[in-house]
């Protein structure tokens, strides 16, 4: 959990552009952003900009079903009310879809925000795209993802068990076991 010292998240956001903490995370390869309790998106690096295609004026405002096939604005959505009900970081494997339609395989992590009081003001996450080519390499990512997830600190056995649950789906969906 971030804690911040405001009850308004979006102030708070536009108060940070142009200051080192946004401008390091705009810079960044990874899908990084920031929502509100209502998952209306209020901050998108470049990076996550270039993924949807889309300016900053395109989406701030707008939230996951304004930007993604339904299926997968849906189950961004369960994950994020998860995330408001447990107050317990996300960590997950997911399905997304770029710009130019085409699937591809993330790890996403998603942090409550809340103010000093524990009140949650939204949430920020970051999606790494994982190349995926075959189950071989699958296998390699989870490898990989959970040795560094095991080294982080507060995150529980319980959320990597969490992470390793989504992988099931995530794995019948690249194709392993087809010829």
């Amino acid at each position: 959990m971030i804690k911040i010292d405001t009850p308004d998240l979006a102030a708070y956001v536009k108060s940070q552009r142009g200051g080192p903490l946004l401008t390091i995370i705009d810079e960044v390869r990874d899908l990084v952003f920031i929502k509100d309790t209502e998952g209306r998106f209020l901050y998108s690096n470049r990076a996550h900009l270039a993924h949807l295609g889309r300016t900053e004026a395109d989406i701030l405002g707008k939230n996951d079903f304004d930007l993604f096939p339904a299926h997968l604005a849906a189950a961004f959505y369960s994950a994020e009310t998860h995330l408001f009900e447990t107050q317990q970081p996300v960590i997950r494997m997911q399905e997304s879809v770029d710009a130019q339609g085409q699937k591809f395989f993330a790890t996403a992590i998603k942090i409550l925000i809340c103010d000093k009081h524990d009140n949650a003001l939204g949430l920020i996450g970051s999606v790494h795209r994982i190349a995926i080519e075959d189950s071989h390499d699958m296998e390699q990512s989870k490898a990989h993802i959970l040795s560094i997830l095991r080294q982080q600190p507060g995150i529980t056995h319980s959320q990597l068990k969490a992470f390793e649950a989504t992988l099931p789906s995530v794995l019948a969906g690249s194709g392993e076991g087809r010829s």
